[in-house]
């Protein structure tokens, strides 16, 4: 039981550290500030739970060969990234990321400088980070430790069933209106909408500036209409 909350809890901080690295990332990217990634609620990115985690395990025994630990972490990474944006298109027929345009790219789902950043952040993974999180760690007793991942693994899962379960009223309702011109019916649908998944929408769209796929056309076009909106009751209220 240790073990598993231990490892729980490490997949947690590192998806957090993850969030955080892909805030200052995609806010310099995109020259805006961006303060959620990812479609959970919560502030964690679990796939770079998951790279961190399969690293400590699989990588820990080439610590010493920096060459081929960077080498290793980049194709385990790269691995990872590409299947999590496969397996998610094909759930929710949204494409998440697009790589498209950047050089060096293997059908728009991973491109050589976020598999080098990957590969560089494997061995500052495996020599630094890692290292310090399990020193302090340690410093809990295992009844408290369980405690803590039981807390933040209820969170999780609760956080999760929300997200996916917004994400298909979404793919569901805007399966509706796929084939032909909505506009109008968006517009009567507006306010509902609103009222049901404006926050989740919204924070959706802001996480991912560049998603794409036939379900997200006219929840963009919800997003616009609710944004415009917005602002006419703004302008209404100042004057």
């Amino acid at each position: 039981m240790y073990n598993f909350c231990l490892l729980f809890l490490l997949f947690i901080i590192y998806s957090f550290l993850g969030y955080i690295v892909e805030i200052i990332a995609s806010s310099c990217f995109y020259r805006k500030l961006i303060l959620n990634r990812g479609f959970f609620l919560g502030p964690y990115l679990p796939i770079y739970g998951v790279c961190c985690i399969l690293m400590t395990i699989c990588l820990q025994k080439y610590k010493n060969d920096l060459i081929v630990l960077f080498i290793l972490a980049t194709v385990l990474c790269s691995i990872i990234e590409f299947l999590t944006s496969y397996v998610l298109e094909k759930i929710f027929k949204i494409r998440w990321w697009d790589y498209s345009q950047r050089r060096f790219n293997l059908d728009g789902r991973i491109c050589i400088t976020t598999s080098v950043s990957f590969g560089l952040g494997g061995v500052i993974l495996i020599h630094f980070i890692h290292p310090f999180i399990m020193k302090y760690l340690q410093l809990f007793s295992p009844i408290n430790l369980e405690i803590i991942s039981i807390i933040l693994m209820i969170i999780f899962v609760v956080d999760m069933i929300i997200s996916i379960v917004t994400l298909c009223k979404i793919k569901v309702s805007s399966n509706k209106y796929v084939n032909h011109d909505a506009t109008e019916e968006i517009k009567d649908l507006t306010n509902k909408i609103l009222k049901q998944n404006s926050f989740y929408i919204t924070r959706l769209l802001n996480a991912f500036p560049k998603i794409s796929g036939k379900n997200m056309k006219k929840v963009v076009a919800l997003k616009k209409l609710a944004n415009d909106f917005r602002q006419k009751l703004k302008s209404k209220v100042k004057k």
